[in-house]
C-alpha cells in the first residue's frame, strides 16, 4: 500500500492533517471504494459540522491494524455521524458497509456493528 508523503506540520498528536487526507483519499483508488461510500467519506472530511482531524476520536475499543493511524475511514465515518447527532440503525448499517468495502472480513465487520448499534441503544441514546 503505497500513500503520499507531504512534509510534516505535526499537529501535537504527532500526525498530520495533509497526510492523513492524502492517506485516505488515496486508499479509495487502493482498495477500489465505490463512488457512493467515497461521497460518504468525503462528506465527513469536507463538512462544516466538526473538524475530522481534531475530533475523529477512531475506533473506540477495537485494535486499528487495518490502518496505520486512528483516522480509518470508516471510524472516522461513524465518528461524524455520531457527532452531527445521526445515530441508530442505518449509521451502523453504514459502518458495516465501508468496512466490507475496506477489505474488513465479514465477521469481524459484524462484530464491529453489533458492538457499535448494542452501544448506542443500551448506553449512548439515554445520556
Amino acid at each position: 500500500m503505497s500513500f503520499c508523503k507531504f512534509p510534516r506540520h505535526r499537529s501535537k498528536s504527532g500526525l498530520d492533517r495533509k497526510v492523513e487526507l492524502h492517506r485516505i483519499l488515496d486508499s479509495f483508488d487502493v482498495f477500489s471504494i465505490p463512488a457512493p461510500i467515497r461521497a460518504e467519506i468525503r462528506e465527513a472530511l469536507d463538512s462544516p459540522l466538526w473538524d475530522w482531524f481534531k475530533d475523529c476520536d477512531g475506533c473506540t475499543c477495537v485494535s486499528e491494524v487495518y490502518w496505520p493511524t486512528k483516522y480509518f475511514p470508516p471510524c472516522l465515518r461513524h465518528d461524524f455521524d455520531c457527532a452531527t447527532g445521526h445515530n441508530g440503525l442505518q449509521t451502523s448499517r453504514r459502518f458495516y458497509r465501508i468496512q466490507r468495502a475496506y477489505g474488513m472480513a465479514r465477521l469481524q465487520s459484524a462484530v464491529r456493528f453489533l458492538g457499535v448499534t448494542v452501544a448506542w441503544y443500551a448506553w449512548m441514546k439515554w445520556r
